[in-house]
């Protein structure tokens, strides 16, 4: 097939008027969203006014004037619109390891009363995972392992002894799309919990993940959302996992003050959100979030 041929195509795709929404240079054909989201033309008009006006002029009262305190809840509530969730069960908020740290250690929390000692994983997950899910294991210190599986493995390796199923919805290197509902499914069938890294298919492709009653998520915000390199990643709790661990002062523990109940009190001890606020930890990017919520908005 000839450029001229792809350029026909190109032409005759009702998706076609999209690319005018992107800051592309024009003899560019941008394959790598998978990596890097091209630019948002919106997104340096929005980035300037947070700097020059909300920053610039506005100073500390933009915390309150211009919203910036519900960002996170606020383009969390977005993403969760892309990923078959309720807004209140996602949050922007650091990075995609540090999210997974989070809910894998709230997962093995919950499962703690079992004997269930095993994260089921598949060998070619992307490397952060496995390194996360590794150095929990370890700082633990609860004799959990990380038995690593074939793709086609992955069925036949949950069992009595999993305690969680952890998994890329698709894969960074090959493409290759898991049946979310199937495994979801058969986790919860086997007694174990599931979290999907949506990294690979948040903003490319359909996800459900309510219905497919996934308990818990993370994602970047850097590839399909188009939120600029190193942007906010996100964060899913199913919410009958929030409210099972309401009770459970470091079932996320990463205690930061943003995950206070009352942040702005200053408490000597801490008191976590009854909510997704819980997964917050420190103090938000303000202008990296303005730019993730131009991209999703985008989407």
């Amino acid at each position: 097939m000839t450029r001229e041929q792809c350029a026909a195509l190109d032409a005759q795709d009702p998706l076609a008027w999209h690319r005018s929404q992107f800051a592309l240079p024009p003899d560019v054909i941008y394959l790598d969203g998978n990596s890097l989201g091209a630019l948002p033309r919106a997104t340096s008009a929005r980035v300037n006014e947070v700097i020059e006006q909300q920053w610039g002029d506005g100073l500390i009262r933009s915390w309150n004037s211009a919203h910036w305190v519900d960002l996170p809840r606020r383009v969390g509530g977005k993403i969760a619109q892309l990923i078959g969730a309720e807004p209140n069960e996602v949050l922007c908020a650091d990075s995609t390891s540090v999210n997974l740290f989070k809910v894998l250690a709230t997962a093995l929390r919950l499962q703690r009363s079992s004997s269930r000692k095993i994260i089921v994983s598949e060998q070619a997950n992307f490397p952060t995972d496995l390194y996360i899910a590794e150095g929990l294991i370890d700082l633990l210190g609860h004799g959990h392992q990380l038995q690593l599986v074939e793709v086609d493995d992955v069925v036949g390796a949950i069992d009595e002894r999993t305690a969680v199923v952890m998994l890329t919805h698709v894969n960074f290197k090959t493409g290759s799309m898991h049946e979310m509902a199937t495994l979801t499914q058969r986790a919860h069938g086997a007694g174990a919990l599931v979290v999907w890294d949506l990294s690979h298919s948040a903003g490319a492709v359909p996800v459900e993940l309510n219905a497919c009653g996934v308990d818990f998520a993370i994602g970047c915000g850097y590839k399909y959302l188009n939120g600029g390199p190193g942007a906010p990643a996100f964060v899913f709790v199913a919410s009958r996992h929030l409210s099972a661990i309401s009770d459970d002062v470091y079932a996320q523990p990463l205690a930061g003050w943003l995950g206070h109940h009352s942040p702005f009190e200053f408490h000597d001890c801490y008191r976590p959100a009854a909510s997704i606020d819980r997964y917050a930890v420190g103090t938000p990017s303000i202008i990296a979030l303005a730019a993730l919520e131009v991209g999703v908005d985008t989407v």
